[in-house]
């Protein structure tokens, strides 16, 4: 790990990215004030001054109404928002002599742990995760904010483990609860999972918008509003991610939640990197990270819901590669054909691969051989 780690830092070096920071000073000079105040705009960021207005106000002019319905839109839900919870009882999960339930009471969701004897049930606040693949529960408890101990995973339609979380049998009820989630780790997981979480430096849990909505790759909309009402077009005061380079894109603004290649530097030996989509495409060998046709873009609409058929992600491959041996090459499409089939290539050179602590296969995107024994060729 620590050799990849080496390698991985000299390639951004020599790919000339500098994604971590952005210095004031440039080549000795100071830097000019921008005009479009969200110039650099990250998911990450606040822009001072500048107020959200939610998408309601986005659909009235743009047409990507669905993007309300997609599964970003809902990768933060408020409680007695989760359809998990929504007409069934999930089955306790037993730890030593403790016992954890999470179910719908009324109107609203609650995480309960009992030995028998005592139980604690607090109200969870926010269910992070639409539930496809799981769900994890945020609940307040004393006056600090926890993370379930467990969570539901679609495939078994149970509780189990939450990531990360320890298997050790719990020494006290208080112990059982679950983990005490760090201010720093608070603002890191709610400003991926929702909507405006952050201001003045503090996360405003009473302000956010449940999901990545709108504002959350394109900026706060209050100062673009007033653009379009005085047809101030040339100053849109908007930020479209589409004008960032394919490896700015993918690394640096995608990467800022989906986990780029230089945030896996930072994290302990032995993480499972499998889940962390631009890693893992920067790692395909022969691939240009730097070409249009690799971005996340140019294979998801992050306004839609994701296509999940195999058969969808033909085009983007032929976008690069011949789909036949005999065909012949272009400017354009340089890449060879596959020996083996023209269709479904995903199934082949991005293979779903288990994270059984997840309970679930994910797309592996790296783009890489996969021999007949299943081991993997870089």
């Amino acid at each position: 790990m620590k050799i990849i780690k080496i390698i991985l830092t000299l390639l951004t070096l020599a790919v000339g990215t500098t994604f971590c920071f952005k210095p004031d000073l440039l080549h000795g000079q100071e830097r000019q004030p921008k005009k479009n105040l969200l110039a650099d705009w990250r998911p990450f960021q606040e822009v001072p001054g500048v107020n959200y207005v939610g998408s309601d106000k986005c659909v009235k002019c743009h047409e990507n109404a669905a993007q309300i319905s997609s599964p970003m839109a809902h990768a933060l839900l408020k409680s007695g928002q989760s359809d998990v919870l929504s007409g069934q009882t999930l089955a306790p999960f037993r730890l030593g002599d403790y016992s954890y339930q999470v179910k719908r009471q009324g109107d609203a969701d609650v995480y309960s742990v009992t030995d028998g004897k005592s139980t604690i049930s607090e109200p969870i606040l926010f269910s992070f995760g639409e539930g496809r693949v799981g769900q994890t529960y945020v609940f307040r408890h004393k006056g600090l904010l926890y993370e379930s101990r467990v969570s539901f995973y679609r495939t078994i339609r149970s509780l189990d483990f939450t990531v990360a979380q320890t298997h050790e049998v719990p020494t006290s009820l208080e112990d059982a609860l679950g983990r005490e989630i760090s201010q720093k780790e608070q603002q890191n997981c709610f400003s991926c999972h929702s909507t405006a979480a952050v201001s003045k430096g503090q996360l405003q849990l009473e302000h956010l918008t449940p999901g990545v909505n709108c504002e959350a790759c394109h900026g706060p909309g209050e100062k673009h509003l007033a653009a379009v009402a005085a047809k101030d077009f040339k100053n849109l005061q908007i930020f479209n991610p589409g004008d960032l380079s394919p490896l700015e894109m993918t690394q640096d603004f995608c990467g800022s939640c989906h986990v780029s290649f230089d945030k896996v530097l930072n994290m302990p030996e032995g993480t499972d990197t499998i889940r962390f989509q631009p890693y893992r495409l920067f790692n395909s060998k022969g691939h240009n990270p730097n070409d249009a046709r690799l971005s996340c873009t140019a294979c998801h609409n992050p306004h839609e819901k994701t296509d999940r058929e195999p058969a969808y992600f033909d085009a983007k491959c032929a976008a690069c590669h011949l789909t036949s041996p005999k065909e012949a090459k272009t400017s354009v499409r340089m890449a060879p054909a596959c020996p083996v089939s023209s269709e479904k290539c995903v199934t082949c050179h991005m293979p779903k691969t288990d994270v059984p602590e997840m309970h679930f296969k994910f797309t592996d995107h790296q783009i890489q051989i996969v021999k007949s024994t299943g081991s993997h060729q870089n």
